[in-house]
């Protein structure tokens, strides 16, 4: 009997005793492992409950399914135990709470395997940290988040995954890049996956583009798709106006925007002329003739969609260019959407926000820029999902999410779940003038904290649904379901509810965002 109870000690202590990662991997789905190594990708960005280890032999993704990590950083030495599986063709270790240990920190981090182009998509170095270089060959005209690169070997797929801060902008077809990140797989593309801005160089032969010019507080902001070099801006010279003299410049968000002062107003549009400016590499743009029209071309009419906060996660697309489109569409303005990380300075740009359902959380930064964009007569358009609409898992959905800020504007979101076609109750206001029906599939309903919360529509038993309250010199609307604005027209891998074309849905988008338009 004791020779049993031994024998059974020493199985259950070799089980359970740390593996090599390449080891763990060659394990079957369900396998409980324990590996450690050390932290490559630390919560964030990828996702809070996305990290990468790696030790001598291989590196691994480590999904907490449900939650998300805490105190973990890039370089910290952790022992891992979960278990082993397989997500859309890309190998992970599931872990639940404490399953990740901090044994040490400040860590060196391994050297980036260096790897050819081709060997992106070798499976068997999913998980590694590598660097590779090459030329960018190709970008998806439909998904701009994949760009592939070629070093003469075969292609290979960057994608810029949410979060990092990287703008799809940067990337154009001919330019040379060096490239870290690590490698991971979804479904049939194996790629490689960058973990922010600072882990890519570029061989940059390309001038400096003008994303897009307007006029605010009679002052002409001319926006560009990357930093320029202010030694290159000279006024009445690289920017010529028929008629209108610039009296000085100034230079914004990190060199991306230069704000002109004029000596007059823009009376009707006008022609402007803006050439040879220098990004900071030193390429030169040539000449571009741009139109302004005073009536069109106006801050008020700039309108921000976030995309960076999980609205592609899942079952969802709640993009300008997926399930949004429609609604973007609609707009009587400027729309673009966004996957950087929310800043002051970049929400500065535009006079209404609008953040569908996001299911990745907003750090302390990011939170308090948006207070202070709606504070200084920003106008924020909130729109929430049910409660438990997790679509990635990691413990956070739109309620959660929202309710870490919201109760400064006086509410917060229930995490309920709702539906009603027609909603029972709708409230006179700008908002909702010549809506009459609006449909709620799966939604929350809003709990009031304040007086000064208005509440434009409620459910059956009259707990609110949507709201709208001023805040400082800003405006605050808010929602508790995104389908109503889905058109059905996102990524056909997702179960999309049209409820755009659904009763007064539409009429009520527009007029929300009309209503943030104005001061």
């Amino acid at each position: 009997m004791k020779k049993l109870i031994v024998l059974f000690l020493v199985i259950v202590s070799v089980i359970y005793l740390p593996m090599s990662i390449i080891d763990a991997k060659k394990l079957s789905d369900g396998t409980n492992v324990v590996v450690r190594g050390i932290v490559t990708v630390e919560p964030g960005p990828f996702d809070v409950n996305i990290i990468f280890v790696q030790d001598e032999t291989a590196g691994i993704n480590v999904y907490f399914r449900g939650g998300y990590f805490e105190e973990i950083d890039r370089g910290d030495l952790v022992e891992v135990s979960g278990y082993l599986w397989t997500h859309r063709l890309n190998r992970e270790i599931i872990v639940e709470q404490s399953g990740v240990k901090v044994i040490s920190k400040g860590n060196n981090l391994p050297k980036p395997k260096r790897i050819k182009s081709v060997d992106i998509n070798n499976k068997d170095l999913q998980g590694l940290l590598v660097e590779v270089e090459g030329k960018v060959v190709e970008i998806d005209r439909g998904d701009p988040r994949k760009v592939y690169i070629d070093d003469g070997s075969g292609k290979g797929m960057i994608f810029i995954r949410e979060n990092t801060g990287i703008l799809t902008s940067y990337f154009k077809i001919g330019m040379e890049l060096k490239v870290r990140g690590v490698l991971g797989r979804y479904q049939a593309f194996f790629e490689l996956w960058p973990r922010g801005m600072e882990d890519i160089e570029a061989g940059d032969v390309f001038p400096p583009e003008v994303k897009s010019v307007f006029l605010k507080d009679e002052k002409l902001y001319v926006v560009f798709n990357e930093p320029v070099d202010p030694n290159s801006v000279i006024d009445n010279k690289t920017v010529r106006i028929s008629g209108i003299n610039i009296v000085a410049h100034e230079m914004f968000f990190d060199n991306k925007v230069l704000i002109f002062e004029l000596d007059r107003n823009f009376g009707k549009t006008e022609k402007i002329m803006i050439r040879f400016i220098r990004d900071v590499n030193g390429n030169k743009m040539g000449s571009r003739i741009l139109s302004v029209d005073p009536e069109k071309d106006i801050f008020e009419r700039r309108v921000l969609f976030d995309e960076g906060h999980g609205q592609q996660a899942g079952n969802a697309d709640w993009v300008i260019n997926g399930a949004y489109s429609n609604f973007a569409d609609a707009i009587d303005g400027y729309v673009e959407g966004t996957k950087e990380r929310i800043s002051f300075e970049l929400l500065s740009l535009y006079k209404v926000f609008v953040i569908p359902e996001p299911n990745k959380p907003f750090s302390k930064e990011e939170i308090d820029a948006i207070l202070r964009f709606v504070e200084n007569g920003g106008g924020l358009f909130l729109i929430a999902d049910h409660g438990g609409s997790d679509r990635n898992h990691n413990g956070w959905d739109s309620p959660k999410i929202f309710n870490e800020f919201v109760e400064e504007f006086g509410f917060r979101f229930n995490g309920d779940n709702i539906e009603e076609e027609p909603l029972s109750y709708i409230y006179p206001h700008k908002i909702t003038k010549d809506v009459k029906n609006i449909g709620v599939w799966a939604g929350t309903t809003i709990k009031v904290l304040s007086d000064n919360v208005i509440v434009l529509a409620a459910d059956r038993y009259k707990k609110p649904y949507l709201v709208v309250v001023n805040y400082e010199r800003g405006k605050v609307v808010a929602i508790g379901d995104s389908s109503p604005f889905d058109d059905g027209t996102g990524d056909i891998n997702d179960v999309l509810h049209n409820g755009w074309e659904y009763g007064d849905d539409a009429k009520l988008a527009v007029n929300i965002i009309n209503y943030l338009m104005r001061n």
